[in-house]
């Protein structure tokens, strides 16, 4: 079946749903935090009003959110009818899922798409002005599996229904096992190691005489990647507190002591410092393996790989966070094999709500 084929089932993005609902059911967003300020003021924009704000029963404080109390679910269930539920927050913690997918069956129930970092909303007019360079991705992939969660994951973002994730959805291990291939001895590279849990999670599959360079630029999550780096195993591996970019210098950084720290200010209440940035090209001129995970940073990241992935005697498999920005669905891809064409292309959304932990993978041809 063509892409374009694969769509004729979805007329309406969520947002064009919602607002022909708004003015005759209450919308009640699950969740606070960076999600809900983003999607209360996209619903305002477009003349959405919020009627109710709930969190899970250990997170509900008494305090107020935007000036709405945050309730028990219960409560509004108590006080309101017929409403409709947007999840604003992001897990993969399976009994917070189990929840979520509880709620559904009792709501109409939503978990919107909008970017981590830029601008911009992934709806049906983007989808229509983007259409030709999505269906050129999609034509690139290399296996039916990366092309069904392309497609079931594109239509998440313009329906904001999990079904389509969980549709699209594989395991860690089939993308290690199947696609990545960590190897002993190899090399590799970890852009945003953060605590050192994904260097553990590679090494599951390579074993620990491998070669590690680390970058991390949050000064707290490098403290935890140090403890980690003394324990793990891992004969040779090389930290670098620095932001990985497409050059070496100095840049502003918004560090919040989590996975989101990150060059851009598109979380709410985070101040700015300087960071020391270097790029993946005057670290190493080898490299068997790359991940890239920079929040929101990744195009920059790539730019200053480039000689390293251009290298025919190297050319690395790479492993890129596909879900930052609006565009990187096209944009990562294009970017990748503008530098060179002759890689295999692979998408996998591993489980999460929304469609975050989804990445493309850059395979060398053997």
């Amino acid at each position: 079946m063509s892409f374009l084929r694969q769509f004729d089932d979805i007329n309406k993005d969520m947002w064009q749903i919602l607002s022909e609902s708004s003015c005759k059911r209450p919308i009640v967003l699950y969740g606070m935090g960076d999600g809900a300020e983003k999607i209360i003021d996209i619903l305002s924009g477009k003349g959405i009003k919020v009627d109710a704000i709930f969190a899970s029963d250990s997170f509900v404080r008494k305090k107020l959110f935007r000036n709405y109390s945050i309730e028990y679910y219960t409560d509004v269930k108590s006080r309101l009818e017929n409403f409709i539920v947007l999840v604003s927050f992001g897990t993969n913690r399976s009994e917070v899922i189990e929840n979520i997918i509880k709620i559904s069956r009792e709501n109409e129930l939503y978990a919107p798409d909008v970017p981590v970092f830029g601008q911009g909303l992934f709806d049906m007019e983007y989808f229509k002005s983007n259409f030709s360079r999505l269906e050129y991705i999609y034509n690139r992939l290399s296996d039916d599996i990366s092309k069904k969660t392309f497609v079931c994951s594109i239509k998440y973002r313009l329906t904001g229904k999990i079904s389509y994730l969980f549709e699209g959805e594989t395991d860690v291990s089939e993308s290690y096992n199947k696609i990545f291939r960590p190897f002993p001895e190899s090399t590799y590279i970890d852009v945003g190691a953060y605590n050192g849990d994904t260097i553990s999670e590679f090494t599951n599959y390579s074993g620990k005489d491998v070669s590690v360079y680390a970058l991390e630029p949050d000064k707290r999550n490098f403290k935890k990647l140090s403890l980690f780096a003394e324990t793990c195993g891992i004969k040779n591996i090389k930290l670098y507190n620095f932001a990985a970019w497409k050059n070496s210098g100095d840049i502003s950084f918004y560090s919040r002591s989590g996975r989101n720290s990150a060059n851009s200010s598109a979380h709410f209440g985070v101040k700015e410092q300087t960071v020391p940035a270097i790029d993946i090209d005057s670290i190493t001129d080898y490299a068997d393996f790359i991940k890239i995970d920079a929040e929101g940073a990744e195009k920059e990241v790539i730019a200053g790989a480039e000689n390293i992935i251009r290298s025919s005697s190297v050319q690395p498999s790479l492993k890129i966070a596909a879900y930052h920005r609006t565009e990187d669905y096209f944009a990562i891809p294009e970017q990748v094999l503008n530098i060179r064409d002759d890689y295999d292309l692979y998408f996998r959304h591993f489980r999460y709500i929304p469609c975050w932990d989804t990445n493309f993978y850059f395979i060398k041809r053997s």
